[in-house]
């Protein structure tokens, strides 16, 4: 096979993997002291054409009403949208900052996040298959909700996520409140995304995976205590419907394939592992719906099933120190194996100075985690080796091949310009084939190329 195809074939790739890609993204939260005002005022730049017509500050009386002590009434509410259109696969994020006077004549400024689902008829087909929706509103009430108690009956204040709020009188007047989540804007506390083009260094990995290592034990000793995970938690990818599934999915991943091995070529000896990739990919969505379904042999737990820097809020002291890191975008929770979280997030968010290199270390440091904190709750079922976790990291090794080969891409794209022709640098940038040129040889040297 020659070195490129056609023009033609690649301009439709490159279209078609914008599309994917226009739908993967999600932009940063702005710190709330940039935004929120004694008064607010219209933030400049902003295409508020985007805010759905049918959410008006009425629906949030009762909200304020009840997590808002002394609330009086709404004195300024302000909805601009903090992504732009087509930029999160699901949802349109909107931000909502809004003064509230209380019963002592004095004003308080507060603010919200808000996910609601695009109007496309794609979107909306896509939601009777799998409603994001209800996944993540069910995460927040059904599951981190718990997670943290177990936490705070050992006298440990350990949080996961942004608080959310549930509309309920409002929700008879708009059916449509039904598919949103509400959340506490973390910005207001000082939390928010790094730079992901810089990925994230040895210290912060350490305190992601330090978090995943609680979040999972909660999720396994609750498991323990309370039974079996609800079916919204542990069904099959996409639904039962196995041909419905792999098309959703052939839909999703099918453009970076095809980009990929354009480019696979032009990469240092790239030309080595066409084949290897090509067979992989062949084979991908059947393999994906295959470890989907969990292993009740297995140690399992509850995944975030998205987790990467763009999910992730950091927290610095006034000396620029970390102190903590919470999880946002629960939509696609899954019970089963570790393995999932683990090489999602070192193989997409770490550097690539220390992804390889320390990759062990990374592991043994969460196993370590894990199993404290699983001493620390109490759980007394069998505890995962850290040779067994090893082993597993290799049956779930896709969740590497993705990772690098579709997630990375985006991390390292850098999306200040909005062209066509910018875009198509997502796998012929500078940054990614200085990455991927080291994570082919490690990945075919444990033999992840070869599942």
């Amino acid at each position: 096979m020659g070195q490129s195809s056609s023009k033609n074939k690649q301009n439709n790739q490159q279209k078609e993997l914008t599309s994917i890609l226009k739908s993967t993204t999600v932009e940063p939260m702005q710190n709330v002291n940039e935004d929120i005002l004694p008064q607010l005022t219209s933030p400049a730049h902003v295409d508020t054409s985007l805010v759905p017509d049918w959410i008006h500050k009425k629906q949030f009386l009762e909200v304020l009403s009840d997590n808002v002590p002394n609330f009086s009434k709404i004195q300024n509410f302000y909805i601009t949208p903090a992504t732009s259109e087509g930029d999160n696969f699901s949802s349109l994020i909107l931000r909502i900052a809004i003064d509230v006077k209380l019963t002592d004549k004095s004003m308080k400024s507060l603010a919200f996040m808000m996910k609601v689902p695009h109007e496309s008829a794609k979107m909306q087909q896509m939601l009777k298959t799998v409603n994001f929706f209800t996944v993540e509103n069910a995460a927040y009430t059904e599951l981190i909700s718990k997670f943290e108690e177990l936490y705070s009956s050992i006298g440990m204040n350990i949080k996961f996520a942004p608080r959310t709020y549930k509309f309920t009188e409002s929700v008879r007047k708009e059916p449509k409140l039904i598919n949103t989540v509400l959340m506490y804007d973390l910005s207001q506390d000082g939390y928010r995304n790094v730079n992901r083009l810089e990925c994230l260094n040895v210290e912060q990995t350490k305190l992601v995976l330090r978090k995943l290592a609680q979040y999972h034990s909660a999720s396994a000793q609750c498991r323990a205590i309370y039974g079996p995970y609800p079916e919204l938690f542990t069904q099959a990818m996409f639904g039962s419907n196995k041909e419905r599934a792999i098309s959703i999915l052939e839909g999703i991943m099918g453009p970076f394939k095809k980009m990929f091995l354009e480019n696979l070529y032009f990469f240092k000896n790239g030309d080595k592992y066409y084949e290897k990739f090509s067979t992989l990919f062949s084979k991908m969505s059947n393999k994906f719906l295959s470890l989907s379904t969990f292993d009740d042999s297995e140690f399992n737990v509850i995944n975030h099933g998205d987790c990467w820097i763009n999910n992730l809020l950091f927290k610095f002291d006034s000396d620029g120190d970390l102190i903590d890191v919470k999880f946002v975008d629960f939509q696609l929770p899954k019970y089963g194996h570790p393995s999932t979280d683990l090489l999602n997030f070192i193989m997409s968010s770490v550097h690539i100075d220390h992804k390889l290199k320390h990759f062990d270390y990374f592991i043994k440091y969460y196993h370590d985690q894990l199993i404290e904190h699983l001493h620390l709750l109490g759980y007394k079922d069998r505890m995962p080796t850290l040779s067994e976790l090893h082993m597993q990291l290799y049956k779930y090794g896709m969740w590497a091949i993705t990772a690098s080969v579709m997630v990375l891409p985006i991390v390292l794209l850098d999306h200040n310009e909005e062209s066509m022709e910018y875009k198509s640098q997502l796998y012929t940038n500078a940054r990614y084939k200085e990455n991927i040129e080291q994570i082919m040889p490690w990945l075919d040297n444990r033999g992840l190329l070869d599942l």
